[in-house]
């Protein structure tokens, strides 16, 4: 018997044509809220764009829409109209991932949808958010990691910069929305009211960075550095960096803490370098040579049993897809759309009740529910 989901019994209508709204009905959905995604008859465009598997199903499209229904509803056409409105009506939560101002212009503003459904939960999500000068132009991910600084160009990164890629600020905000709409969700139970909640990609993907960015913004307050060997390029010093082992596998080392590279220090045996600080060509050399001496399973089977920060750094899809770790939590699950096929599907971080990640529903077809939710909710 699978776990009850989280969000059972909460009902989300999903308006988003790109990715960062889909993301975050994705987010709600793998927890069980019955979300319906909403497309024009043309379809999103995401289904058509970023590859196919078979014709209208991108990878984006399968990861992005799974565990949903979906529905075709052109807001200039009355009939759909109607539609439209009774779904909101019923909804807990609405998804607003288009272009500020979209709905709008539809005639769907704020007043609009407060007399439709007083405790609607409004999450509106785009690339600049609905206020500040940047919040007309229409953004995709490229735009929004530039202006959180994650592509520094040709100037060096000051300390470990923020990332913009594999669809980073997309991520980030969805992250941000689904937890602010649960938030929400129990306001509303306490209050009985709705809430409106307004998420910028771009602020996301910088608040996700905040500890390289806060140690960035603050960098001329600070009067002692002597503990901080991090760099720009993530690794730095001898007892924060990559190491190869005997089998050429690479492995993650980390000792920063005292009391962690004691722990080392008496697991290979040398003492000796119990005090030899935090830098110095010796001292990598010195590591470097013992991390080479033994295969990867070796050191992952030591840092299991003294508690050391030792772990794989994996250089290939194949590396991840064969991680014991990964497989355990089914982070990578194997999954068949009943029409673009066999489709490996990244799962979730979150174990619910000991229950791994698995997809209920694969995406849907364009306007596949439309005859089961023609008059709203079912």
């Amino acid at each position: 018997m699978s776990e009850p989901g989280l969000l059972d019994g909460v009902r989300v209508v999903e308006s988003a044509s790109l990715l960062t709204g889909a993301a975050v009905g994705m987010l709600l959905a793998d927890l069980g809220a019955d979300v319906v995604k909403v497309e024009a008859p043309r379809g999103d465009l995401m289904r058509y764009v970023l590859g196919q598997i078979t014709p209208g199903h991108s990878p984006a499209h399968l990861q992005l829409n799974r565990n949903k229904r979906g529905v075709t509803i052109d807001l200039s056409d009355p009939g759909d109209a109607v539609r439209w409105d009774r779904l909101v009506a019923g909804a807990d939560v609405l998804i607003d991932g288009n272009a500020v101002g979209t709905l709008a212009r539809f005639g769907y503003d704020a007043a609009r949808l407060d007399e439709l459904n007083p405790r609607l939960i409004r999450c509106a999500v785009s690339g600049f958010g609905t206020t500040g000068p940047y919040a007309p132009i229409p953004a995709h991910g490229l735009l929004m990691g530039a202006a959180a600084g994650a592509y520094p160009g040709d100037q060096p990164a000051q300390g470990a910069h923020v990332d913009g890629r594999g669809g980073g600020p997309a991520t980030a905000a969805a992250s941000a929305a689904a937890l602010a709409v649960a938030a929400a969700l129990y306001r509303r139970e306490k209050t009985g009211a709705g809430s409106d909640l307004d998420v910028s990609a771009a602020d996301a993907l910088l608040a996700s960075s905040m500890i390289p960015v806060v140690y960035a913004a603050n960098a001329d307050r600070m009067t002692d550095t002597a503990s901080l060997p991090v760099l720009s390029d993530g690794v730095s010093g001898p007892r924060y960096n990559l190491y190869r082992t005997a089998d050429d596998r690479i492995v993650a080392f980390a000792a920063l803490e005292p009391s962690i590279w004691r722990r080392f220090c008496d697991a290979v045996g040398r003492d000796d370098l119990v005090d030899a600080g935090y830098e110095g060509e010796s001292l990598e050399a010195e590591i470097a040579s013992l991390i080479a001496a033994r295969p990867i399973a070796h050191w992952l089977d030591v840092a299991a049993r003294h508690r050391l920060s030792i772990g794989p750094a994996h250089t290939s899809i194949a590396d991840l897809r064969a991680d014991p770790q990964l497989r355990d939590r089914n982070v990578f699950a194997e999954t068949v759309h009943p029409v673009a096929g066999r489709f490996t599907a990244v799962g979730t971080p979150v174990v619910v009740g000991g229950h791994r990640f698995s997809v209920r529903r694969g995406a849907p077809e364009l306007g596949e529910h439309n005859e089961e939710l023609g008059n709203g909710w079912t």
